[in-house]
């Protein structure tokens, strides 16, 4: 039997992940939309959950549960303690604390408000660049964790990018070969500097945010001049 509901959609070449995650946001119809991979899978009332802390809270922008990471060869369980919940009131806080916190995306897999998602850039195509999204929706609204495991999300070499060399996570990402590389931590700071500057939000928090990300830049610039040297030598490369 037919449902009206499921849209299939095929995408006649490789496009690579992050244009995949962005096509998809683009078809969203509904209120929520949430990104699910094919090897990771949520508990049964992950979306009731959500929905139910999203819809008596109109200031969450995004909502997700405790995650369990799931060892791809032999199924072992392990609970993940690094997620972050984004409930403080100023954006500049929430921004402050999703740079300096962030390290497993697993927020990436919750309940979002589509509205909002729509309002941002979506994934950009670099390494890091689903963080980037992050930070964006950050600087809108508030993230809430609920304290049940929720997520589980397979950890492997066949199925997450954490475990690819350079070269192959940048085809995953971009297999048609559109960003550099080479400028890769450059591009993930000025992410963070692209957001800060267009986030809808008051100049003061605009401000506090902008100068967050340029001490970042500051506190990183021993490598991103040795970024920049080894692209000068390596001529950009694109693979």
């Amino acid at each position: 039997m037919r449902d009206a509901r499921i849209r299939y959609m095929r995408q006649a070449e490789n496009i690579g992940a992050m244009r995949n995650w962005n096509y998809v946001a683009k078809q969203a119809r509904g209120k929520y939309f949430k990104w699910s991979s094919a090897s990771d899978y949520s508990a049964p009332d992950m979306l009731a959950s959500c929905f139910d802390a999203m819809e008596a809270d109109q200031s969450v922008i995004l909502c997700y549960g405790q995650t369990c990471l799931v060892d791809q060869e032999t199924g072992k369980l392990t609970e993940y303690t690094g997620n972050i919940e984004l409930m403080e009131e100023r954006p500049y806080e929430r921004f402050a604390k999703l740079r300096r916190s962030l390290k497993l995306n697993n927020a990436y897999c919750g309940l979002i408000r589509t509205d909002a998602l729509h309002r941002t850039k979506l994934n950009r195509l670099y390494s890091g660049g689903d963080i980037i999204l992050m930070a964006e929706l950050a600087l809108m609204g508030r993230f809430l964790l609920l304290p049940k495991t929720l997520q589980y999300r397979r950890m492997g070499r066949e199925t997450s990018s954490n475990d690819l060399s350079l070269s192959e996570l940048a085809l995953f990402l971009d297999p048609l070969k559109t960003h550099n590389i080479d400028l890769r931590l450059f591009s993930y700071h000025f992410g963070f500097l692209g957001v800060a500057l267009s986030a809808p939000i008051n100049s003061l928090e605009k401000s506090k945010a902008l100068v967050l990300a340029l001490r970042h830049v500051a506190w990183d610039r021993e490598n991103l001049f040795a970024e920049l040297r080894g692209a000068l030598r390596n001529g950009f490369n694109r693979v």
